[in-house]
């Protein structure tokens, strides 16, 4: 998984945020991946406060992928730009834990770490 193809594989999974891709690449005229994911992180944070179990197996599942088979620039963007957001919140990560795989807790495990949080 590169960041080449990141944007393409996400949507294909998720068409929901279809729509947000196109308009970011309408406004950007390039994907830039931090950004779009940017975008994406309320969603994803809305998902979480509502525990949308099925949203949500879904989208950590993408993310272990991310974490697994993601090249340097992917692991780095799900740790920055997702992770680090989802633990800004300490009631949103303890629901995020319950969906996140072995290697996604283990990042995020590190992030929280690094910024001596909870």
């Amino acid at each position: 998984m590169n960041k080449d193809k990141l944007a393409e594989q996400f949507v294909s999974v998720f068409i929901e945020f279809k729509p947000i891709l196109e308009e970011h690449l309408e406004f950007n005229n390039e994907f830039l991946p931090h950004i779009f994911f940017g975008e994406c992180n309320d969603y994803i944070i809305e998902s979480l406060q509502k525990e949308e179990r099925e949203k949500l197996v879904k989208l950590f599942d993408f993310f272990e992928k991310m974490a697994v088979a993601g090249d340097e620039y992917v692991r780095e963007l799900l740790s920055v730009t997702i992770l680090e957001r989802i633990g800004d919140d300490k009631d949103i990560l303890s629901i995020a834990h319950k969906y996140m795989g072995k290697e996604t807790r283990k990042d995020s495990d590190e992030i929280e770490k690094f910024w001596r949080r909870y």
